[in-house]
């Protein structure tokens, strides 16, 4: 099975790059990066947010289980 999804993902990522080589116009533009300070805060809370949100989660859906 790991074979399988190996050769799958190379095929794909093959497809890609011969697609991209073969029509340069589909290569998106390069936009400039911004504020990175702002945007390594954002990361940071986005994923402070996620893992919280998981975490609460998993105690809510083992307290519903708890009762049956």
């Amino acid at each position: 099975m790991k074979k399988l999804f190996q050769k799958l993902i190379a095929k794909l990522i093959k497809k890609s790059v011969e697609d991209v080589v073969s029509n340069p116009e589909v290569v998106p533009a390069v936009t400039p990066m911004g504020n990175s300070k702002k945007d390594f805060w954002r990361f940071v809370i986005q994923t402070l947010i996620s893992i919280l949100t998981a975490i609460l989660t998993a105690l809510g859906a083992t307290s519903c289980v708890a009762h049956f």
